[in-house]
């Protein structure tokens, strides 16, 4: 008798067990789905699109046919299961990162966001990009001035490296001229040929006005700097004397030689030209090259730019439609 009483009781502490954990799983998941929409920013990976929530100010809806880089879109990585593989992908082009994601392959995605857009993109040789520069102005109109993100007292960093003396100053002074940014001039602990710039926490129309503010042409993103800062950004200034980066112009003869005579004449250098014809007049470029593009966009009237990390380094096409 006893003992058919400690097994009944060792029974029912098992059952108990057992329904305690189920409880508890569910729970954990329930709270798991919970927090997901709770957060900020976060993004939702569906059956045909990709979903990126920031707040309840901007959502964007992201084709499984856009190209993460060269090789891979967003349905390689969604065949295979590689859903992290896929929010670092999609991080690599937005302004803003997210770091949460939720899969959903079933039923109806609901949203409560007001804005959605579809993200801009563009084809290039049969193949899907995102258009950065409009995904960058996108978010400018609906993202930044919604959350009031205007900087003041924005300070920066500019940093010597190509030799000439007090130059770090002179071009400290002429940014505050320009912009009414503070800066620390210093010299950098070696001489460089490429210029850099490190963008700790400006906007994109800050950093872009910084960039356009510079004399500097060849100036690579750099990610990380091994030298404490406060500032809202670092430059480093290179001597850009030897310079490796070529400038492919395509299209028709006249449009591709009155662009190339422009860019001459400001200085640029390794400039080529052919009859490669696109179907949109935009600039192409590697993500480490973005300002470099972006000042010759400028220069040359081009509002359209797209990353494409589908080639060689230090290359950058532009592509301009009668």
């Amino acid at each position: 008798m006893a003992k058919r009483q400690k097994k009944s009781k060792l029974l029912s502490i098992i059952i108990f067990l057992v329904v305690t954990l189920i409880g508890l799983l569910y729970m954990n998941i329930k709270s798991s789905n919970k927090r997901i929409i709770d957060l900020p920013r976060y993004m939702v990976i569906g059956k045909e699109n990709v979903f990126v929530v920031y707040e309840d100010k901007l959502t964007l809806s992201i084709p499984f046919g856009i190209q993460l880089d060269g090789d891979n879109t967003i349905a390689d990585l969604d065949k295979i299961g590689n859903y992290r593989g896929i929010m670092d992908g999609i991080n690599e082009l937005l302004p803003e990162k997210i770091d949460s994601f939720e899969v959903v392959k079933k039923g109806e995605i609901r949203l409560n966001v007001a804005h959605k857009y579809n993200v801009p993109e563009v084809m290039i040789e049969d193949k899907r990009y995102v258009l950065t520069s409009n995904l960058n102005s996108l978010f400018m109109k609906k993202y930044y001035k919604s959350n009031g993100k205007i900087a003041e007292n924005v300070i920066v960093d500019v940093l010597n490296g190509n030799g000439k003396s007090g130059y770090a100053g002179r071009t400290g002074k002429k940014i505050e001229e320009a912009l009414s940014y503070k800066y620390n001039a210093a010299n950098y602990e070696r001489d460089i040929e490429y210029s850099y710039i490190i963008n700790k926490d400006l906007q994109t129309n800050q950093i872009e006005a910084l960039i356009m503010s510079l004399d500097e042409k060849y100036i690579k993103i750099k990610s990380e700097l091994d030298l404490p800062t406060l500032a809202n950004a670092v430059i480093i200034l290179g001597k850009e004397n030897k310079i490796q980066t070529k400038i492919n112009i395509h299209g028709v003869d006249k449009v591709t030689k009155s662009a190339k005579n422009i860019l001459v004449k400001d200085g640029y250098k390794n400039i080529s030209t052919g009859t490669q014809n696109g179907n949109l007049t935009v600039v192409d470029y590697r993500t480490e090259d973005y300002y470099i593009a972006y000042k010759i966009a400028k220069k040359l009237g081009i509002k359209n730019m797209v990353e494409n990390n589908d080639g060689e380094n230090n290359i950058i096409n532009v592509y301009i439609k009668e």
